[in-house]
């Protein structure tokens, strides 16, 4: 039975909401069947604590391919990396795993007004802008040609549709709600399924 492995932050963390929502890897659990799929994801993580991490997460678990999804902690207020560290991050996480291996995920889209407004209200909580997600974004697409990786570009994908605002939590304007993960379920398991077969 293959196994993927899913590293990265919030959007892969965790197996279900509070309220019982399920989240990435139960949904993909359902929709690829034949696999094993371990979560590796952290909430808040970015690139520079998924290396610190990774051996241990994933290169001992022996993957048959992992999904790599960071950038929004990376570009971050609060978290964030600088973004020629960020690609050097990457390109270290995949040169590891191996390209043939790794799935490098762009980050999705935000909802500003919303993010912004919550910043107004928090002025503690962490930031990030459309503008300066949209640089780490462009520096994954730049990782993955140079690297040779498979590569998903959920920020178009998500910008493509009608109102991506729909597929993000009310509450925060970046994490998925249910509609968005079952997007992105819908995206992902369709390129895992266009690399393995």
């Amino acid at each position: 039975m293959p196994k993927l492995i899913c590293l990265g932050d919030s959007i892969t963390a965790k197996e279900k909401d509070p309220n019982g929502t399920l989240k990435l890897t139960p949904r993909l659990k359902q929709v690829l069947p034949g696999w094993t799929i371990v979560n590796a994801g952290i909430g808040g993580d970015n690139t520079r604590g998924a290396l610190r991490r990774l051996q241990t997460d994933v290169l001992n678990c022996c993957p048959d391919l992992v999904t790599v999804l960071f950038g929004t902690a990376d570009a971050s207020e609060n978290k964030g990396i600088d973004i020629r560290e960020y690609e050097q991050n990457l390109i270290s996480i995949v040169e590891q795993i191996t390209p043939q291996r790794t799935l490098l995920i762009t980050s999705p889209p935000i909802n500003q007004a919303l993010l912004s407004a919550r910043k107004k209200a928090f002025p503690s909580a962490n930031f990030v802008t459309m503008e300066i997600l949209e640089q780490y974004v462009q520096v994954a697409a730049k990782v993955a040609v140079l690297t040779g990786s498979h590569f998903l570009d959920l920020w178009s994908l998500m910008r493509s549709q009608s109102n991506y605002s729909r597929f993000l939590k009310s509450k925060d304007g970046v994490h998925f709600n249910q509609q968005g993960y079952e997007f992105l379920t819908q995206v992902l398991s369709q390129k895992i399924q266009s690399i393995v077969y």
